[in-house]
């Protein structure tokens, strides 16, 4: 899938202003050249280039509700974030914190919706407007979206498109006033949220179902886990490849070392999934590890 949290436009534009920054660092008073105009502008064609290239196959925030969906995953209410009113006041103050969540929120409304629970999601993305002022994004989430979303209810694929043009939107506005930071949280947000909701079924999947029923839809679980490594890598490079703040250089230390255990833990079972070999065979321990540092990390940001 392409993504859809982030407006390509958004990074690109960030890119351009750093370098535009370098540029101007060097040169000190001196006016560009035509030449070095020439120069600037092929290297911002660059820029989005590269950039495209990274995004490319970032999920937006339908991709894992989605496939937990296909999976045949029974709907679990317990592995999502409530929306009460204590906790959205508790967000409000900090827009690093109110961004994340906003992230984390959208993939809720999106495995919600997946699982037709309209009204509940529906109430969600209502609540969620009041996060949308302190990161810059409230005429993106505003009662336009609600109407649609209301108008929706009755088809789950409509009410995840919405939400996913939502983050769009939300990517755009903040292009415009440079706040690449919180764009960036809120992807890292909506990414950990998918994670966590997929680990967690993992880790609470009935015991009484019968071995061989239970052990192939955990091995669907499993692959779409691991085949977020590749999302992951993607997410700390985009966050990386820009000057950032401290909340945003503290959250690719966090990711960073969810890296880690995919780099190493979970490689053997990334190659045996890939060989297909029929041998493997699923044991709830396999992401124990990924799963308790997945749950720290989204308990820092709901609470």
């Amino acid at each position: 899938m392409k993504l859809n949290l982030l407006n390509l436009s958004a990074l690109a534009l960030l890119e351009i202003v750093i370098l535009s920054s370098c540029v101007a660092g060097a040169s000190g008073e001196q006016e560009i050249s035509s030449d070095a105009g020439s120069e600037f502008e092929s290297a911002k064609k660059q820029v989005a280039v590269n950039v495209a290239k990274v995004l490319e196959d970032l999920p937006p925030p339908s991709e894992i509700p989605y496939l937990l969906l296909q999976a045949g995953v029974d709907f679990n209410p317990a592995v999502i974030n409530d929306i009460s009113a204590e906790k959205i006041a508790s967000y409000q103050p900090d827009e690093s914190k109110a961004a994340l969540n906003l992230g984390v929120y959208a993939t809720d409304i999106c495995y919600l919706a997946s699982y037709e629970k309209s009204e509940i999601a529906l109430n969600y993305i209502g609540e969620c407007q009041k996060l949308a002022a302190p990161v810059g994004i409230a005429d993106a989430i505003d009662y336009g979206i609600v109407a649609r979303f209301e108008s929706n209810m009755e088809n789950k694929d409509s009410l995840s498109a919405i939400v996913n043009e939502t983050m769009a939107k939300s990517g755009e506005r903040l292009s415009e006033l440079d706040e690449f930071n919180n764009a960036a949280l809120l992807l890292a947000g909506s990414w950990i949220e998918g994670i966590y909701i997929s680990t967690q079924i993992v880790d609470t999947y009935p015991v009484d179902l019968p071995e061989a029923a239970r052990n192939l839809v955990l091995a669907e679980l499993v692959k779409v886990i691991i085949d977020q490594k590749k999302s992951l890598n993607d997410l700390i490079k985009v966050m990386s490849n820009a000057s950032h703040s401290e909340d945003v250089s503290a959250m690719i230390t966090e990711l960073e070392k969810i890296k880690v255990i995919y780099d190493e833990e979970l490689t053997e079972v990334t190659t045996q999934i890939a060989e297909n070999t029929g041998r493997f065979v699923l044991e709830t321990s396999t992401l124990e590890k990924l799963a308790a540092e997945v749950k720290r990390l989204r308990t820092s940001i709901i609470e």
